[in-house]
């Protein structure tokens, strides 16, 4: 069958090594009718089961080459959902792909982090080479490429806030190289297009709530300023909430 055209050559390669058997194994009873069902209530409740059973799979992982494993049977199975045109299916099965290489970057990150504390400042200074012959040979023997952990360490240092919002995005279906790219500085893309002054508004929002003003005494707050100081509120106050309640409430008429 030949391949879809989004799929790339690696993508390919790995799908073909990783059997339907193998898939089913890793999934359940049914893993495979998941692949070519069309939507009927149950097959779609069934597969919504088995993602959340794959999900706390992945995140009780402690060893790579056991959520490796679970990443390349899942590539497999986002392969033959994309192939049997099954969107649903091919979306859960990219989610918890992703997920996977997510949770293989933060174990090869605290692995690294491991060796560098074991070996010390001293074998680290004195033998650069040899220690990323090492770790080569450690990725290969978790059948882990150094492509793939430099792509999934930057998967883990994307917050997980911004990761899970990713996921689900209606927009499109999410990949490795989109979430690097657009999650690298989760704010800078939309920073760079806000004005100013929405810019400046949104930060002192945030200052208010960082420092807890919330959960103050607003008298004794007061009580404590000049009485400049004071009057300066009493003006300002006003006119603020009335800008702030008029900007809330043309968003809500907007939407």
């Amino acid at each position: 069958m030949t391949k879809p055209a989004q799929l790339s050559a690696n993508q390919s390669r790995e799908a073909e090594r990783c059997t339907r058997s193998a898939v089913a194994e890793r999934l359940g009873p049914g893993g495979t009718v998941a692949v070519s069902a069309a939507h009927a209530p149950a097959e779609q409740s069934a597969l919504a089961v088995r993602y959340a059973d794959m999900c706390r799979a992945i995140a009780e992982c402690h060893r790579i080459d056991e959520v490796k494993e679970i990443r390349d049977k899942v590539l497999a199975l986002e392969v033959y959902s994309s192939q049997a045109k099954n969107t649903d299916a091919e979306r859960q099965a990219c989610e918890i792909r992703l997920r996977a290489e997510r949770r293989a970057g933060v174990l090869l990150k605290e692995l690294a982090e491991a060796e560098m504390r074991a070996s010390g400042p001293g074998q680290r200074a004195a033998g650069p080479g040899r220690g990323k012959a090492s770790s080569h040979a450690t990725l290969l023997d978790m059948g882990v490429t150094r492509d793939q952990s430099s792509k999934w360490q930057k998967l883990a240092r994307i917050p997980e806030e911004d990761f899970e919002a990713a996921l689900r995005s209606p927009e499109k279906k999410p990949t490795t190289a989109a979430l690097i790219r657009e999650i690298r500085d989760p704010a800078a893309s939309a920073v760079a297009r806000l004005p100013d002054d929405s810019l400046w508004l949104w930060g002192r929002l945030r200052d208010f709530e960082r420092d807890e003003y919330v959960s103050k005494d607003p008298h004794a707050v007061f009580d404590a300023m000049t009485d400049t100081m004071q009057a300066d509120v009493r003006r300002i106050a006003p006119t603020a909430i009335a800008f702030l309640s008029a900007m809330i409430e043309g968003a809500d008429d907007e939407a």
